[in-house]
């Protein structure tokens, strides 16, 4: 008879050990392998255990450095002294199912149910996702009448890879109304006036169904008509476009923002009303796990995280627990690198070892049909092609739109391509990624996005993986000399590695560019050495929080709480804290809120601090009363303003050679992203030194894009980059026509005004009538142009050229880009098609 050695335990006494640490080594039932934990987690889990009373604390450590296990023990020790319910909210399905393998290894019990008695009795730990915590049917309850489930009071929460649980609860608190969706034109026709008020032209676009169109409706107007608005509403409450979501806004709506665009109607509130939540707002305990969140605001403005703990985050003593990755950007080592050559490479690479290429659109994903041995986009799809990838051999795997919350550790991944940046989809994303286009605070989002993007490939600290950036603009986000402040320490060690290598490739052909790559994926010993050596003495990184985002969520819970005056404040000082930080873009983007909420006071008092916003960010609302038109001055010589802006742009000839490409490629036949493409059109005219502005968008008036081109000559530019018909439809000639009166009326009799339109087809149907001398930028003289504007570029860049008005002036004139000669070179004239047509 076997001996019962379980009568000689102390009775649970490893049930009431507190100290994590000393909690993993008394754990009876951890799988091989299990014996010790690494010297970063007991960094993290000593600093933890003399913090851990505090209600809000950040964890970093590196990807591989073990957080889910940093997160069980914390949690189980929570258990131990009785606080309890215990919660660990991870991003995905998959990874939550990764995290409870994880505890049963460790010999800790979890469930998935938060029904369970199990967990309610806090006996074993609820591991799910984010996305079942965040949302209007949650099975955690919720703090609003008629909810279908009792609150379920936790005691303590982990929040793994956190900055992808901030994406998702933003997207789950807004309300998206299809354009298919019953209550989608009542809205559309309640706030058409408003609407049109803001941009005539826009609003026609959503009527037509054009996908760039977004509107804005303006703070006052939803206001005003909240009875309205409510009478359309509520009545779908229980719709499936509601229901998940409705409950959490359905009685903040006053303070929500709404956007429309020709697919949907968003409505958002200004924070997330995690409030609502009571499991995770009422929690006594928050942890956050992340390995890339380097503005820790955020947590602020989504989470209402106590800003004086978030602001003194836990990390361990050394950051050097990171993968090898080799980062290179093939059009900086080389222009003439192509696109087609880089997926050449990549799918020959891909017949020996796994490939995967992020890219943020289907548009994008296109491109690589040839090579890609799989394209996915939907969540289950990805899933499948990561568990494929991790499983063995499955070639070059495209994954759409997903740069965080997927794993792909060792031979799932030994390349891996960034192909161009995330783009905005959403209404209120696209507002705001106008608003604040290149601003520092659309800079240090997009380089978060990049480095959570980045960290796919290198999954523990053996891990290793070559990463190449693809797309003008992310190129020349990574060229900009400031970024390095907004990275990891980590990651800009290994930035720093690569630019060394990157110096010398200088110039390589794809021949070059194939062989370093393959030296990383076969483990070549002297690169494993060199980026050892770059991660010596690399720490982390102090925490970030901002004073905008202490404000902003300080207004809205005071909104919520019915002190209006008080919200106006706070939104105030958050306007005032990023003018003091020299960001005059975002305190004109945050101008717009803190009118928002003085309007609930002081009518007339928000009109102006909108005026006031509207000085300092040309793409907010415009006020009710409208905004001056402001003339452009005529341009000085062409050669000596296009230097003058060269020069206050670019601190280098490469610089100034990745931003022109970066412009270039923002000009595009995109019917997503023509905002994008009107902005590249007026900053190019600044560029080739004429005046430019756009009208429409900054003043609700006149055209798309105006350039002044000395001489009291004007060029009116109507951008059609999202037309797909094989003609110029009534409608934008008309358009254009109006513009050329405008700038006539505006500008004088005696201007000489060139009307332009920028469409894949110089054909005008033969119910349009074309302005007299009606030029258009076509799909061939589009390119004939952007070949032109490349080769200035490097002309110019040569030897700083750019910087001597003197050097300028021969380049612009051999290249027909002088105001004389753009015109003639670089379009044709429109030619309307016969009646019999």
């Amino acid at each position: 008879m076997a001996f019962d050695f379980s009568k000689l335990s102390a009775g649970g006494t490893i049930g009431r050990i507190t100290d994590p640490a000393r909690l993993f080594d008394a754990l009876p039932d951890k799988a091989d392998g299990y014996g010790y934990l690494r010297a970063v987690q007991k960094d993290v889990l000593d600093a933890w255990s003399a913090r851990r009373t505090e209600r809000d604390i950040v964890v970093k450590t590196n990807t591989g450095g073990g957080k889910t296990i940093v997160g069980l023990l914390m949690l189980q020790c929570c258990l131990n002294e009785r606080t309890g319910p215990a919660l660990y909210l991870s991003p995905t399905p998959d990874l939550a199912k990764r995290v409870r393998a994880e505890a049963r290894n460790l010999g800790i019990a979890t469930v998935d149910d938060p029904a369970s008695s199990k967990f309610l009795r806090g006996e074993a730990i609820c591991v799910t996702t984010m996305n079942v915590l965040i949302n209007g049917k949650t099975r955690f309850g919720l703090t609003v009448p008629g909810s279908r489930h009792q609150p379920v009071m936790v005691g303590a929460v982990v929040v793994d890879d956190a900055h992808a649980a901030l994406a998702m609860t933003e997207e789950n608190t807004r309300l998206r109304i299809p354009r298919d969706h019953s209550a989608y034109v009542p809205l559309l026709e309640l706030f058409e006036d408003d609407l049109r008020a803001q941009s005539p032209h826009q609003f026609l676009d959503i009527q037509d169904q054009d996908p760039s169109a977004v509107l804005a409706v303006p703070f006052w107007a939803w206001q005003d008509k909240q009875e309205g608005v409510l009478q359309i509403l509520h009545p779908e409450r229980s719709s499936p476009a509601f229901e998940w979501s409705w409950p959490l806004i359905s009685d903040i709506l006053p303070w929500c923002q709404a956007v429309v665009t020709a697919d949907d109607i968003e409505i958002m509130p200004p924070c997330p009303p995690i409030e609502k939540i009571p499991s995770f707002a009422q929690a006594r305990r928050r942890i956050y796990l992340t390995a890339t969140l380097a503005d820790d605001s955020v947590l602020v403005t989504h989470f209402d995280a106590d800003k004086d703990s978030i602001a003194t985050s836990i990390f361990p003593d050394s950051a050097a627990d990171l993968g090898d990755r080799l980062i290179l950007a093939p059009e900086e080592l080389n222009p003439d690198i192509s696109h087609d050559d880089v997926r050449a490479m990549a799918a020959s690479i891909a017949q020996n070892c796994n490939v995967v290429v992020l890219v943020p659109s289907k548009r994008q994903a296109a491109l690589w049909t040839s090579e890609a041995t799989l394209i996915v986009s939907k969540a289950d799809d990805i899933s499948g092609a990561v568990e494929r990838l991790t499983a063995g051999h499955v070639g070059l795997v495209v994954i759409i739109n997903r740069y965080d919350g997927i794993d792909l550790p060792d031979e799932a991944c030994r390349l891996l391509i960034i192909d161009n940046l995330p783009l905005a989809y959403g209404g209120f994303e696209r507002r705001e990624a106008l608003a604040l286009r290149d601003t520092e605070a659309m800079v240090t989002r997009q380089l978060q996005r990049l480095e959570q993007g980045m960290g796919r490939g290198v999954r523990s600290r053996d891990d290793r993986c070559a990463i190449l950036l693809l797309g003008p603009r992310l190129t020349q986000l990574l060229a900009r000399p400031e970024i390095a402040d907004r990275l990891s320490e980590a990651t800009r060690a290994q930035l720093e590695l690569s630019r060394q290598v990157a110096r010398d490739l200088e110039g390589t052909d794809l021949t070059g560019l194939r062989a370093v790559i393959t030296q990383v994926i076969n483990d070549d010993r002297g690169f494993r050495l060199a980026s050892r050596e770059a991660l010596i003495g690399v720490t982390y990184s102090p925490a970030s929080v901002s004073a905008t985002a202490t404000h902003l969520r300080a207004a809205y819970n005071s909104a919520i709480g019915h002190r209006a005056s008080d919200a106006a404040e706070q939104a105030k000082a958050a306007v005032d804290a990023a003018r003091d930080g020299g960001d005059a873009p975002l305190a004109g983007w945050l101008g717009e809120t803190h009118a928002a909420y003085l309007n609930a006071v002081d009518t007339v008092a928000a009109q102006q601090a909108l005026t006031e916003a509207a000085l300092l960010n040309n793409a907010v609302l415009r006020p009710r009363a409208g905004l001056e038109y402001r003339r452009i001055s005529p341009p000085s010589p062409q050669a000596h303003q296009a230097s003058a802006y060269l020069v206050d742009k670019y601190a280098t000839g490469h610089d100034l050679i990745v931003g022109l490409d970066a412009l270039m490629d923002d000009i595009d036949w995109d019917r997503t992203r023509t905002d994008a493409a009107e902005a590249a059109l007026a900053d190019l005219g600044a560029h080739l030194g004429f005046s430019a502005q756009q009208p429409e968008r900054h003043f609700g008036i006149g055209s798309d894009v105006l350039w002044a081109a000395g001489n009291r000559t004007y060029v009116v530019i109507e951008a059609k980059t999202g037309a797909q018909a094989p003609r110029i439809w009534k409608k934008d000639i008309n358009q254009l026509s109006g513009s050329v009166n405008w700038c006539q009326r505006e500008y004088g009799s005696d201007a000489m005004v060139i009307p332009v339109l920028v469409h894949p087809t110089h054909v005008v149907e033969h119910s349009g009538t074309p302005p007299r001398d009606t030029r258009i930028i076509s799909e061939p003289k589009l390119k004939a142009l952007k070949h032109a504007i490349r080769r200035f570029a490097r002309a110019i860049a040569l030897d700083d050229k750019y910087r001597t008005p003197g050097a300028v002036e021969p380049q612009l004139a051999a290249l027909d880009l002088s105001a004389s000669a753009l015109i003639t070179t670089y379009t044709q004239l429109a030619y309307r098609e016969p009646a019999s047509a």
